[in-house]
């Protein structure tokens, strides 16, 4: 096997990416009907393989398709992709579709899905505070109601991103009727009076998974958490904030539109909790 080539497991098969073929007719690529998850390995390991496949189980009941392995064996399945590629740290990005049918709004039930999953490699994460911190730049959040379904009918993230890109920033925040939500891609926390704040998951917000590790974490260092609604004036105020996600896990927050959080500064907080995570992610690799 050439170790360059790049391997797609598609539908209980392994071939490599370049000679995959899927249907014109599949309805993730006519509807966006599909779901997803991005799942980070360290050293060959997957970390929280478990929680990505719990909420990856979810979101596919959520729109009443039926995974066609166990989560067991999915387990197994994604854990040999990530041995023959090779890769040390990297990603693994899985879509799970409804399957391929001719076009109509009105699916079959016994329609087969398709299952397919591919590794990335992935560099290291700069610690906070090394380096330039992020940049969110505030978008109106005229997404669905079920945010926390992880779809891939992700275009309203996709148009934010790149409109925060095309301005000079790093990231999309959504503000929903006054109230700061989530990031294109990541979620958001702010440590607001000594305590740290997010929005709870539900209709806006997906629940991450780094986002779970972490309000785990936060206790356990003596760091009370308030999951609930803020707003713009008081992300603007706050004195620190990041965002998180699996390909990301903490980044820290420099610039909020044209005001910088906590004097541009990285804060403790940020420092103490991505330490943590650190050793959350060494401990349970190890194990």
């Amino acid at each position: 096997m050439n170790p360059m080539t790049e391997w797609l497991w598609h539908n209980g098969e392994i071939i490599p990416m370049d000679q995959a073929r899927i249907s014109p007719e599949d309805r993730g690529f006519q509807f966006a009907d599909g779901v997803y998850e991005v799942i980070r390995f360290y050293r060959g390991k997957p970390f929280t393989l478990a929680q990505h496949l719990a909420r990856l189980e979810k979101s596919a009941g959520a729109i009443q398709i039926k995974l066609p392995l166990a989560l067991a064996a999915l387990a197994g399945e994604i854990g040999k992709l990530i041995a023959l590629s090779k890769l040390q740290d990297g990603m693994v990005y899985l879509q799970l579709t409804r399957g391929a049918a001719p076009r109509n709004h009105i699916y079959a039930a016994d329609l087969k899905p398709t299952l397919l999953f591919h590794t990335r490699p992935l560099p290291p994460m700069p610690i906070p505070g090394e380096g330039e911190g992020a940049r969110l730049l505030t978008v109106a959040d005229e997404r669905w109601k079920n945010c926390w379904i992880k779809s891939i009918a992700l275009l309203p993230n996709i148009l934010a991103k790149n409109a925060a890109v095309a301005a000079g920033f790093d990231e999309a925040a959504f503000i929903d009727n006054g109230m700061v939500t989530e990031g294109s891609s990541t979620n958001i926390f702010a440590v607001i009076g000594g305590k740290l704040v997010t929005h709870p998951v539900g209709s806006k917000v997906l629940p991450g998974i780094t986002r779970l590790v972490l309000l785990e974490i936060a206790p356990a260092l003596g760091i009370a958490v308030d999951e609930r609604e803020f707003n713009e004036e008081e992300a603007q105020r706050a004195d620190e904030m990041f965002i998180t996600s699996t390909t990301r896990e903490l980044t820290w927050v420099a610039r909020w539109n044209d005001r910088y959080i906590g004097q541009g500064r990285c804060g403790n907080v940020t420092r103490r909790l991505h330490q943590a995570y650190q050793d959350r992610v060494r401990k349970e690799i190890a194990a």
